[in-house]
């Protein structure tokens, strides 16, 4: 009797020898202010650099609620809503350090290495945090989000 199920060989997987950090992209620059993506002065769609890429993903992690939305993953977002039940501001500003630092740092692509330094400005409807984030290049950026309470 014939096999009825076919065989084949299994394939090897070959690496391409690319470090981690050449794997991102040029990706499409987003205007947070707008909410969409940016053209630039003749209407052509800007593209944005791999150092720009890990930027504008640093600030939507930052401003994306974790478990809110199916299409993300479970490991994307802040967990802002757990963040602002804690008791006090020094217990808010500690869970908020440690959500915007886990959520970085969970970088797919690895290119986050270290959130630090985070600065607290509350306001009557939510928090200003400032804070350091290095990545695989030389330069640390600095970034505001306002998040709302």
């Amino acid at each position: 009797m014939a096999n009825l199920f076919p065989t084949f060989a299994v394939p090897k997987v070959v690496e391409n020898g690319v470090k981690q950090e050449n794997r991102t992209k040029q990706s499409l620059y987003f205007d947070f202010e707008k909410g969409d993506i940016a053209l630039d002065s003749n209407g052509e769609i800007k593209t944005a650099t791999p150092y720009d890429t890990w930027v504008q993903w640093c600030l939507k992690t930052v401003l994306t609620q974790r478990w809110a939305f199916f299409a993300y993953s479970s490991q994307t977002g802040v967990e802002m809503e757990e963040a602002f039940a804690q008791q006090d501001r020094k217990a808010q500003q500690s869970y908020i350090e440690k959500t915007v630092t886990e959520a970085l740092l969970a970088d797919p692509y690895q290119r986050t290495k270290r959130v630090y330094d985070f600065t607290f400005v509350w306001q009557t409807d939510g928090v200003e945090v400032t804070f350091w984030v290095n990545g695989l290049w030389v330069e640390d950026k600095k970034l505001t989000a306002f998040l709302i309470r």
